[in-house]
């Protein structure tokens, strides 16, 4: 989106920016905070958190749908098309998020969706918001260039901008735990409710994002590193330790079919 113009008007310049397909996206990605704030504050407070878990998904499904939008435009019935969605992690969001959206309602399953809106929406806060509502007037602007003094538009972004470049990858980090021990440690819970189908839904996706995400799959070494250490404890029983061996076989089995189909495609 190009720089507003200082000397048109607030209204102007908000008409222009709000008439974007890109504050879409930022408004999902808002109301993916906003709805998650509200369902951990409910929840904490013992009330209903439904709605607000509701809101949050209506959020994430409106900023995913718009990126893939843009990705890959209007849909297609080919078989070309259909390949770039399938391995496309935007579409896998969107995916999940509608799974979300219409299941009872799972509190970790937001903190994924509500980390990534925080950096997107910061970035767009950053880049589009202050410049359009909060110009700097051209005078200002040119001498803030030389050895003038710094105006308050610019320190707020840079900071805003140091801030998600430092903690970036350990929030990417933090997500990919999230997914792979908090999320799918949460739905194993489920067995005991015959709630397969999550499972095994869920599972598919982290098989995806074993594949296409380096986070994830430290995620998951680091996993099996601390499973393994226990697995050695001389007072764990050994049909445990067999059990635990065939299980983990049959997972890595499981997560690498997608590395050997990929280069067919």
């Amino acid at each position: 989106m190009p720089t507003p113009s200082p000397s048109s008007s607030l209204q102007d310049r908000i008409l222009n920016l709000v008439q974007t397909l890109q504050f879409a996206w930022f408004a999902g990605h808002v109301l993916t905070l906003v709805g998650s704030a509200l369902h951990f504050l409910s929840v904490v407070m013992f009330r209903s958190a439904s709605k607000p878990y509701t809101i949050a998904y209506v959020g994430a499904l409106i900023s995913y749908g718009v990126v893939i939008y843009k990705t890959h435009g209007t849909p297609q019935l080919n078989t070309h098309y259909a390949q770039r969605l399938v391995m496309d992690e935007n579409v896998q969001y969107l995916l999940l998020a509608l799974y979300w959206f219409f299941s009872k309602p799972i509190s970790v399953t937001l903190v994924p969706f509500a980390t990534f809106s925080t950096f997107h929406a910061l970035g767009y806060v950053r880049s589009n918001i202050i410049p359009t509502v909060f110009p700097v007037p051209p005078s200002t602007a040119s001498s803030s260039s030389g050895s003038g003094p710094v105006t308050w538009q610019a320190k707020t972004q840079q900071r805003i901008k140091s801030w998600t470049d430092k903690n970036y990858d350990a929030a990417m980090r933090f997500v990919a735990q999230i997914e792979v021990v908090g999320i799918m440690g949460r739905l194993l819970l489920g067995v005991f409710r015959f709630q397969i189908m999550s499972i095994f839904l869920y599972a598919q996706f982290l098989r995806f994002r074993y594949h296409l995400s380096t986070y994830n799959r430290q995620a998951f070494t680091r996993l099996r590193v601390v499973l393994d250490n226990v697995s050695r404890d001389p007072r764990v029983p050994p049909v445990v330790v067999r059990a635990y061996m065939s299980a983990k076989d049959m997972i890595i089995r499981y997560g690498q079919a997608v590395v050997q189909q990929q280069p067919r495609q």
